[in-house]
């Protein structure tokens, strides 16, 4: 379990997560105690659920905002007045929301003083943490075998973005006149015949081998002998995966794909997510009304055209469907230049549009889709039949992003921003391919968490 939790949050994440949990957890305990106390003057057992019921609601609203807030986004980091700042922020609102759903029943200083209470508790463990964290060394120490152009790539992507998380020891490869040279940041500290002094000198952790040097470079004898010294030895595909949360296509043979673990689709997990989606489409629905009414009027009064603009897009297997959105565009908007992919500042989007496109409200019609059962809420975001083709043709192993439902949301769109191109769209199945292969409930629910930031920040919009 601590594994597949790995593979999508550090080592700081989990920590800082639970730390700021059980802060939450002991100052709501104390507080609803005492406004049991306060405020009720009998220990009638109505009174201390109220007390739960309180507690519960508190942490949700805060958890909920500091996500909100990007306060989990360990990669960011924040100088000391963003983050104070921003915790504020986040327990201002939550005093706010607590004395909204409790109005009748608590006074809103009650509310506050709770609220700051938590708030300085988690500043306080929050940057003595960040001051401890920045004294010590918790980074996984990592070496590659190989030298090949693939291994200096996925080397790159670390150093660009999981340097919290691995440190790159250096290089094994077979070239003498490597030895010493640094060929990105690293440097190649030997050849393979030192593999055993190396990893012992250097307290490896994770052997990393290049698949397509994966014969010439190091017996599997050699290999077997690092793995029983406790050194997790994987190949380059599989760590990328583990690291990276997506699946590199570059030099990506069959044979990895048809043995690696997961894509497994059991009816249990069918089951599950066409439960989730009827309940949640139906209560979005419901919930999105007001708002839907108002852009409905917007809509359609700013511009000639429906109100509704239906689209066909590629589903499940393949199959098409039309997707509803709130019109965006003009009415007219492909009549001269066909399908074509929507560019910062189109010219082709109204006023209405460039609101409801950068609040994602635009989207909400799509809930119609889930109902219907030709869309899930989280899943690759459904493309258009020219642009499937096209990119069937040119990106190996695009049609397999095919054989789940598409998403309102969806692993990608929450890792990597609106793509206009075929190379966004080759990063973009990285990700796609990656959720297919790991399709949960768990993925799915971070999946909607991270969602949820993306769309108060209007990051990715177009």
């Amino acid at each position: 379990m601590f594994t597949y939790l790995e593979k999508h949050f550090s080592r700081v994440w989990l920590l800082v997560f639970s730390v700021d949990f059980l802060i939450l957890l002991i100052t709501a305990a104390i507080a609803s105690k005492i406004i049991v106390d306060v405020h009720f003057s009998d220990s009638n057992i109505q009174y201390i659920y109220f007390g739960y019921l309180f507690s519960i609601v508190f942490i949700l609203l805060s958890e909920l905002m500091l996500f909100v807030n990007e306060l989990y986004n360990i990669e960011k980091k924040y100088k000391i007045k963003l983050l104070i700042f921003k915790c504020i922020l986040s327990f201002t609102i939550v005093s706010i929301g607590s004395y909204l759903l409790f109005v009748r029943t608590l006074p809103y200083f009650d509310c506050f003083i709770l609220s700051m209470s938590a708030c300085i508790s988690i500043l306080c463990w929050r940057l003595l943490f960040y001051w401890i964290i920045s004294k010590i060394n918790i980074q996984h120490k990592i070496l590659f075998l190989g030298t090949d152009e693939l291994s200096k790539k996925v080397v790159r992507e670390i150093l660009d973005n999981d340097h919290h998380k691995f440190k790159v020891v250096g290089f094994l490869g077979t070239d003498p006149a490597l030895v010493g040279k640094s060929i990105v940041n690293p440097k190649v500290l030997g050849l393979v015949e030192d593999l055993d002094s190396i990893t012992q000198k250097e307290k490896v952790e994770k052997l990393i081998v290049s698949y397509s040097q994966a014969n010439q470079i190091c017996s599997a004898k050699d290999l077997i002998r690092c793995k029983f010294r406790g050194i997790e030895v994987l190949d380059l595909h599989t760590f990328y995966e583990y690291s990276r949360s997506k699946i590199l296509l570059d030099d990506l043979q069959p044979n990895w794909l048809l043995f690696a673990h997961g894509f497994k689709k059991t009816g249990l997990i069918k089951f599950t997510k066409r439960i989730v989606d009827i309940l949640a489409s139906s209560l979005g629905l419901l919930l999105s009304s007001p708002i839907s009414i108002i852009t409905a009027l917007l809509i359609k009064y700013g511009s000639k055209g429906p109100i509704i603009y239906k689209q066909e897009r590629v589903g499940e297997n393949g199959h098409v469907f039309n997707l509803f959105k709130f019109r965006s565009m003009r009415d007219d908007a492909e009549k001269h230049s066909g399908p074509v992919w929507a560019g910062e500042n189109d010219v082709r989007i109204t006023w209405v549009g460039k609101i409801i496109r950068k609040l994602r409200i635009d989207e909400i019609p799509q809930m119609i889709n889930v109902l219907k059962g030709d869309m899930s809420f989280v899943g690759p975001r459904p493309e258009r039949p020219h642009f499937v083709e096209m990119l069937k043709q040119q990106i190996p192993y695009y049609e397999q992003r095919l054989s789940v439902k598409p998403g309102i949301t969806g692993w990608a769109a929450v890792n990597f921003n609106y793509g206009a191109t075929v190379e966004d769209a080759i990063e973009k199945l990285q990700y796609d391919l990656y959720y297919i292969k790991n399709i949960s409930v768990f993925l799915d629910i971070l999946t909607i968490l991270k969602t949820i930031p993306i769309i108060f920040s209007q990051r990715g919009a177009r």
